[in-house]
């Protein structure tokens, strides 16, 4: 019998009243793993990912966009349960749970006109430089702590790409499974590239409950670990060729 179904078994009894009441999911637009199709629904990666595993568990989701802030706000108040494509960091374990494995990884790259994007070849020639980043996220060290450089927080990668493209910003950072998938569209081809600078760091992306609701995370991380067991999610990854599947 397969472990998932062990684990569920097991569980039935502590959680089996509260398990028809969906499991809250805060989210934000992050293309190719949630993004808006055509009739304006969610989908992408993690939304296919959230799909097999409500079949697999009998768990419900319900997903709510919002800010990136606001939804890891939402799961320090403990107003809802999880959030998907987080990365880990000390602070936000004081109140997230992480599932102990990842499922996905980026990287972390800097974009800008192709020709600053070429003059850009070390961290130093950040200095100086107007940079964009999103609220809340987590990049690599130094670039997340270093107050020496000039960074603009706003609340979404689609922002930051508008304000370069308007001159507004000089360079972005972001990562390549995101970034490199926006770059696709006609509008920004060839206006945005990477920099020849690449930071030597890796993004794990995880899943991972408020603290406060911690009931049906069992269930879950069993069954994503039978998915990525059988290779599920590398799988699923194909679906959103040319960019994450080769990361």
């Amino acid at each position: 019998m397969r472990l998932w179904l062990l684990v569920l078994l097991m569980l039935a009894p502590l959680y089996r009243a509260g398990a028809a009441e969906p499991l809250r999911v805060m989210t934000d637009l992050w293309p190719p793993f949630r993004m808006d199709d055509e009739n304006g629904q969610l989908q992408g990666l993690d939304i296919d990912l959230l799909a097999e595993l409500s079949r697999r568990t009998g768990l419900h989701f319900e997903v709510q966009r919002a800010p990136w802030a606001r939804g890891l706000a939402a799961l320090e108040q403990g107003s809802a349960d999880l959030m998907t494509g987080l990365a880990r960091t000390p602070e936000r374990e004081r109140y997230i749970r992480y599932l102990d494995v990842p499922y996905y990884a980026c990287s972390p790259r800097f974009y800008a006109s192709p020709a600053l994007a070429m003059r850009l070849n070390d961290y130093a020639s950040l200095r100086g430089l107007r940079i964009g980043y999103v609220l809340e996220s987590v990049y690599f060290q130094p670039f997340d702590d270093d107050r020496s450089l000039d960074k603009v927080g706003v609340s979404s990668e689609q922002q930051l790409l508008d304000m370069l493209v308007r001159g507004r910003l000089d360079v972005l950072v972001g990562t390549d499974c995101q970034v490199d998938y926006a770059l696709l569209a006609p509008e920004l081809a060839g206006r945005i590239v990477r920099a020849a600078y690449h930071p030597d760091a890796r993004t794990a992306l995880y899943i991972g409950f408020s603290r406060k609701r911690l009931e049906r995370l069992p269930a879950l991380a069993a069954a994503l670990d039978e998915l990525l067991r059988e290779g599920w999610v590398a799988n699923a990854a194909l679906r959103y060729q040319p960019v994450v599947a080769h990361q």
